[in-house]
């Protein structure tokens, strides 16, 4: 029986396959209303192909001011965690030397100024700060923007997560989400939606904009799953032995999943730490995965796969598995974004994402619905990998990079060439 649908689009330029990609989704399910509110979550904390293409961002945007009587907003907003000034760093500020394809635009700062400029106040950026930042712990949205810590205190209901483990393993998390207000003065609270006049409004979709690339030996792949750490508060660093902790005996996401760039003691804990946010505070109205360029060992640096793929799913780990399955893994070789290896770090995140949010890993309950930009044909099949071109640039430190992550080697090398 089919529990979730991937749709995939490939070949084309990368904003006409947006636009075909949402013509799929809009007609099959996502519903964006008139007056909603409708924020996109980018991946900004990297740039080239470690954020989601510029044209493709654009188009999605386009697309939803463009639909049919729609008066409503929308906003771009992450939290990179690369400090007080994060407009500064990442995806934001850095040049693309590839994965732009807009005219004149090298980064999403330039991106973001031609939409202000294009929709005004009803289009916003919005940067959320982490507590040890320059960011504020709030309580609700009475109390301005900040972040919202679901550890049972000031009212607010205790949500959290734990390893699995007994004795010194043992780590908890807890939920974490923002509150914040765009240029139209409209607050808005990613869990419990539109704050207006004192309550609530059902008003607010979250589209998770994600880029597919290699991400550690630790970790395996990044995509949309992975992304959502990029919405959650990390206050406190990545080492849980240095500190590592939200408040309290609670860490960070990072640092509970992960002893900071190596595994941490529980597999799958990364997984379940974001199918607990997924299953109690918001899961995204629509997952999208841009593929056109794909880090074969590097979010910025080449190796770099031209898979010219754009992926969509309400179910984010179906599409991960979807996208790493045949996708990455066909083009890197490198077994860590194999999703069916299941001693690898990838599968056990998937998998226990998946049992924690009530999501899909198994391929046999995977419907794909893909279009072929050239043929404009579209089938419903089990999939085929996408084999693409691979650049393999001119960085030997980037090259001897790739060959240590294609023979799995994880000792000490390994770790420096992270």
């Amino acid at each position: 029986m089919t529990r979730a649908r991937v749709y995939r689009v490939i070949g084309g330029l990368p904003a006409e396959a947006m636009r075909a990609l949402l013509d799929l989704v809009c007609k099959d399910g996502l519903r964006i209303g008139q007056d909603d509110v409708v924020v996109i979550k980018p991946n900004l904390q990297w740039y080239n192909q470690g954020a989601p293409n510029l044209a493709a961002a654009k188009a999605l945007v386009d697309y939803i001011f463009d639909m049919p009587g729609f008066a409503g907003e929308v906003v771009l907003a992450e939290n990179n965690h690369l400090g007080p000034m994060p407009s500064e760093k990442g995806g934001w500020a850095n040049r693309f030397i590839r994965n732009s394809d807009l005219p004149g635009i090298d980064n999403y700062n330039q991106l973001a100024a031609a939409l202000k400029a294009r929709y005004g106040r009803r289009f916003s950026v919005c940067h959320w700060l982490d507590m040890d930042k320059g960011g504020r712990r709030v309580y609700g949205p009475e109390d301005g923007p900040g972040y919202v810590v679901c550890d049972g205190t000031g009212g607010v209901e205790f949500v959290g997560a734990d390893n699995g483990l007994q004795g010194p393993g043992r780590r908890q998390t807890v939920m974490t989400y923002p509150i914040f207000t765009t240029d139209n003065g409209t607050v808005v609270d990613l869990r419990h939606g539109i704050w207006r006049q004192g309550r609530y409004e059902d008003r607010l979709r979250f589209i998770n904009l994600a880029a597919l690339n290699h991400h550690s030996l630790y970790c395996g792949a990044t995509s949309a799953v992975k992304n959502i750490f990029g919405v959650v508060d990390l206050s406190g660093g990545p080492d849980p032995r240095d500190n590592g902790r939200l408040a309290g005996p609670y860490y960070n996401f990072h640092a509970f999943a992960f002893d900071r760039w190596l595994p941490g003691p529980a597999p799958g804990a990364m997984g379940r730490a974001v199918g607990t946010f997924l299953a109690r505070i918001r899961r995204p109205d629509m997952n999208i995965t841009t593929a056109h360029w794909v880090g074969l060992s590097s979010r910025v640096n080449a190796p770099v796969a031209l898979a010219k793929v754009l992926l969509a799913s309400a179910d984010p780990v179906a599409l991960d598995y979807h996208a790493t399955r045949y996708v990455l893994y066909p083009n890197s070789r490198i077994r860590v974004h194999d999703p069916d290896r299941k001693d690898g770090p990838l599968a056990n995140d998937l998998h226990a994402c998946a049992e924690v949010a009530g999501l899909v890993t198994c391929s046999s309950q995977i419907e794909l619905v893909s279009l072929h930009m050239a043929t404009g044909l579209i089938a419903s099949d089990d999939g085929q990998p996408v084999r693409a071109r691979i650049y393999w640039g001119l960085q030997p430190r980037a090259l001897a990079k790739y060959l240590v992550f294609r023979a799995s080697i994880q000792g000490r090398l390994g770790r420096l060439l992270k």
